[in-house]
């Protein structure tokens, strides 16, 4: 039978006006039936940070499930304070999977961490909108510029499809008199 492993993980970390830093992660376990019963998310403490940023979860069960069960699969989350990481890694009985956070996913600002200096959970600005320029991009100014000449052509052509004066009838109804 197949181990115990995760098949999906969605962590998400979100910054508070107060200064705190929450790490909300869902994960999708599958293996045994007795396994993902018992199954739970156990993160491991660091004493320091890591130079990686990353926090280690490991998925742990019950020792005496059943490893011969049939398939099943069951969704686990964990919420904690998550003040100087950038990520994790989950370890399970079927592998170890990685994810890193891009700056960008974190909801509001992310403060300095006390006692962790150098560290990148430190130097995290918000990203402002006002702060962001980009070049203006020469195809996508080119294909707006046909699209709006196109709609101006088919306004034009308007005016064509109608009769000249309300009175008149359409050239249809005139041809089968």
């Amino acid at each position: 039978m197949r181990k115990l492993s995760i098949e999906t993980a969605t962590p998400r970390i979100a910054s508070f006006a107060t200064g705190k830093r929450l790490l909300n992660l869902t994960v999708l376990c599958f293996g045994p039936a007795g396994a993902c019963e018992t199954a739970r998310l156990v993160p491991r403490r660091h004493e320091t940070a890591p130079e990686d940023g990353l926090w280690d979860f490991d998925l742990v069960c019950a020792p005496g499930a059943d490893p011969a069960g049939a398939p099943s699969w069951r969704n686990l989350a964990f919420t904690g304070e998550a003040g100087w990481c950038e990520g994790v890694r989950l370890h399970s009985p079927g592998g170890v999977l990685e994810y890193r956070l891009p700056r960008r996913e974190w909801i509001g600002p992310a403060p300095a961490t006390p006692g962790l200096t150098g560290s990148s959970a430190s130097r995290v600005q918000p990203l402002r909108p006002e702060a962001v320029r980009r070049r203006p991009d020469s195809l996508r100014l080119f294909l707006d510029a046909v699209a709006g000449a196109l709609v101006a052509l088919g306004l034009s052509m308007l005016p064509l499809a109608m009769p000249a004066v309300a009175g008149e009838r359409p050239a249809a109804s005139v041809a089968s008199r």
